[in-house]
């Protein structure tokens, strides 16, 4: 009986992981289209590539404008709910994009998309942090990460299918949207939580449950958006063709897919602490190595591998120190608060990391990188110190 009753345990945890990480496949694979998608029409019609870069910040704002509420959202109606309404607001304006062109109702629908965006991934995550309990949490959450990769990666090949202009791109995206929906859908009870027991944190009480998760979000955020934004404009300033630096980016976004496995079988045994030390030293360490070898694709190409495993590997560990933070009922908040910190960075990254290209050509962008990585290595270093010293007092 005892053997059963494990076994079918296993098989309800297994379906349920199932489900969390189909919902972020096709939350991934939305992602993957839109940002590109809407530069893509601005430039066809002309406009300066700035107002791109005003778009693009307009979901990155509403998630900050939002996420406070979320847990209260959550708290009132229900997980569920919160994620159909979500829902409801990403796929109508996804959808009306093609149907409103002007500038400015672009930036209302962008911002609009943004704030049914972050409602989703909110409960997404907090889903996924609640299953991601146990010996195997490092795995669970590197297991989400690859399939959230995974997404990015196939949307921009989904939208070279079907093109990018016109309604179908914007439809595409909408349908995918709601193919999200189902696993939402096919979970019955399995959602957490409901909200008769969700539990409210303020977001002072959560962010200090564990300061050295929230800061690596805050430092996620900056990291990554900065790489993202910036690495094909460093490597052409390091003589690179633009065809060169284009594959760079994609190498270095490649190397954070198949490592996230070994990171998470690492993270389980080391704590999140020491692998976000070890990581922020490899970031480090491979963006001047990078510039060194730029030139010789046999060194540069796997020091970028190295360098997107461990970009990847900060965002593992934080989401799974959040995880073992807080309980089911106080999961939105503490993922709330992560993800605030994670787009405050991501808006805040580019801009000073620019600012500091300018100032000192071309290696700011790196030397932004390698700082941020310093003083997050030795957040989590202090943060490892202090949690084995008072089980040291306790032992």
């Amino acid at each position: 009986m005892d053997s059963a009753a494990s076994l079918a345990t296993r098989e309800a945890s297994i379906r349920e992981l199932t489900l969390a990480m189909s919902t972020a496949l096709c939350y991934g694979i939305a992602l993957g289209i839109f940002p590109a998608l809407l530069s893509l029409n601005l430039e066809n019609n002309g406009l300066d590539p700035s107002w791109s870069g005003l778009l693009g910040a307009a979901p990155a704002l509403a998630g900050i404008a939002i996420l406070p509420f979320s847990p209260w959202i959550v708290a009132r109606i229900g997980a569920r709910p919160a994620y159909f309404a979500g829902a409801v607001l990403s796929i109508s304006t996804a959808a009306l994009f093609p149907v409103l062109p002007g500038l400015a109702a672009w930036f209302v629908l962008r911002f609009l998309m943004g704030v049914g965006l972050a409602i989703q991934f909110m409960v997404g995550e907090s889903w996924v942090n609640n299953l991601a309990d146990g010996p195997r949490r490092g795995r669970i959450i590197g297991i989400y990460v690859i399939v959230l990769s995974v997404g990015l990666f196939v949307g921009p090949a989904i939208m070279a299918i079907v093109g990018t202009m016109g309604h179908a791109p914007f439809l595409v995206t909408a349908g995918l949207l709601l193919l999200a929906c189902l696993p939402i859908l096919l979970a019955h009870n399995m959602l957490p939580p409901t909200a008769e027991d969700a539990r409210i944190m303020g977001m002072v009480n959560a962010f200090l449950r564990k300061p050295s998760a929230m800061i690596t979000g805050l430092f996620d955020g900056f990291i990554f958006q900065t790489m993202l934004v910036l690495l094909p404009i460093y490597a052409i300033g390091l003589g690179a063709s633009e065809d060169q630096a284009i594959r760079f980016m994609m190498i270095y976004m490649l190397g954070g897919i198949p490592l996230q496995l070994v990171i998470g079988y690492v993270l389980d045994r080391i704590g999140a602490e020491a692998i976000l030390t070890l990581c922020c030293a490899l970031i480090a360490l491979g963006l001047p190595a990078f510039a060194w070898f730029v030139a010789e694709p046999v060194a540069s190409w796997p020091i970028l591998i190295v360098v997107g495993a461990a970009s990847g590997a900060v965002y593992t560990a934080g989401v799974a120190a959040i995880s073992g933070s807080f309980s089911a009922e106080e999961m939105p908040s503490g993922t709330a608060v992560f993800n605030i910190a994670w787009l405050v960075g991501g808006v805040a990254g580019p801009s000073a990391a620019g600012y500091a290209a300018t100032l000192w050509d071309p290696h700011g962008f790196a030397g932004s990188i390698v700082a941020s990585c310093v003083v997050l290595g030795l957040v989590n270093a202090l943060a490892r110190r202090r949690r084995n010293t008072k089980l040291t007092v306790a032992g």
